[in-house]
């Protein structure tokens, strides 16, 4: 079905600003990104594929201190990792790339995880990758988080919970002229919960779809957090740049309640005004949030690029938001935290979940057999859309 918008003669800030009382639903959103950028786009009939290939992940070898224990979760030995000589290793991993007009995803099945995003317009990646990976101490089960960049999806609970360390089975199950869909899928080894994860993209469709599910076979409740996690880095260059906009819609910014935040209050307020809407302006690291997300989206723009994205979710399963960032710019000894390719601007880091917050307390409830699905969406935005995407966010009710 081709959507074409009505030729009014308006300019589009003057547009939104009669059309935003349709946006109530994560789909209503979808239907006018499209719709603009079917306009302002012209597709290649023949770029449209799904093939299998390789990629090389080079990253600070870890895996001999990471051992599985009785309840099946991989956990970090640190004192058997810090007395090992440190060592590069570079490592292949197959990888299934999607591909259409508007967008080429890098998917690495066997972890679960969107490796790369790139532009075929401007040929940019879109994420942030980082060139020499390493291990950080981590608030979950596994004691660890590898810095690999990309974007993941991670249960059960607190930080990057044990979904980032496991071993995701991958397969191609649509390979059509419609669509085409790479599953993912593990068990969580602390709840026992099923967790699926399909991409998938239409041949003119400048949406990268993620069909998420998350299952309970038990005979009894179980407790879980879901949050896709997206280190991003628009427009190219492999790192964020000062001038990339926060565009959330939301009232205000709320700093979390963390020790390294304690530069973060003077800066905040709403989030059309808010200083902290830069990245060039976050003075260190930090850990924003937000008042209640009002629409289910977000937006990150490179205004030096002109390139952004625009992820799309439906508010009433995944209202949980978080943003994370390393300042800007980043002390060398940051930069040595996160990577051992220095110098390196590194990312910002947007969270959205099914819960609030990381603590215990805000673990939701899956019923006994039930299933939960959503689907949540991106697509690289144009300095044309970024007028609107703002309306979007700051025209609140």
């Amino acid at each position: 079905m081709e959507i074409l918008l009505a030729e009014d003669g308006l300019h589009p800030r003057k547009r939104s600003n009669m059309i935003l009382p349709m946006f109530r639903s994560p789909f209503a959103v979808v239907l006018w990104v499209v719709t603009l950028t079917l306009q302002l786009q012209a597709m290649r009939a023949d770029a449209f594929s799904c093939t299998q290939s390789e990629v090389s992940l080079t990253y600070v070898r870890y895996e001999f201190a990471v051992q599985k224990n009785d309840q099946g979760v991989p956990v970090m030995d640190w004192k058997r990792f810090r007395q090992a000589p440190e060592r590069v290793v570079t490592r292949p991993r197959r990888v299934v790339v999607l591909e259409n007009a508007y967008l080429k995803a890098t998917l690495i099945p066997s972890m679960g995880r969107v490796h790369s995003l790139i532009h075929p317009g401007s040929g940019r990646e879109q994420l942030w990758i980082n060139p020499v990976a390493i291990p950080l101490g981590a608030n979950n089960d596994t004691g660890f988080w590898m810095t690999w960049g990309g974007i993941e999806h991670v249960m059960p609970s607190r930080e990057h919970g044990t979904s980032h360390a496991l071993k995701w089975d991958g397969r191609i199950v649509i390979d059509t002229p419609q669509e085409k869909r790479v599953r993912m899928q593990t068990v969580e080894p602390l709840t026992g919960l099923k967790h699926q994860v399909d991409y998938a993209i239409g041949p003119k469709d400048p949406f990268l779809h993620a069909h998420i599910q998350v299952s309970n076979p038990h005979p009894h409740p179980v407790r879980f957090s879901h949050w896709t996690t997206s280190t991003l880095a628009p427009g190219g260059g492999r790192q964020v740049s000062p001038r990339t906009e926060l565009v959330v819609p939301a009232k205000a910014f709320v700093p979390d309640e963390r020790d390294f935040n304690d530069w973060m209050p003077p800066m905040v307020g709403p989030t059309e005004t808010s200083p902290l809407k830069w990245v060039g302006q976050w003075k260190s690291i930090g850990d924003l949030m937000a008042t209640p997300l009002l629409q289910g989206f977000y937006g990150v723009y490179a205004h030096e690029r002109r390139e952004g994205l625009l992820r799309v979710f439906p508010l009433d399963k995944t209202p949980g938001f978080d943003i994370w960032g390393w300042g800007y710019p980043p002390t060398e000894a940051r930069m040595r935290e996160f990577t051992r390719a220095i110098p390196s601007m590194g990312y910002i880091e947007l969270w959205n979940g099914n819960v609030h917050g990381f603590s215990e307390e805000a673990l939701t409830t899956i019923a006994p057999g039930r299933t939960l699905s959503w689907t949540e969406s991106l697509k690289v935005v144009s300095e044309l859309e970024l007028p609107l995407m703002q309306s979007m966010a700051h025209h609140l009710p």
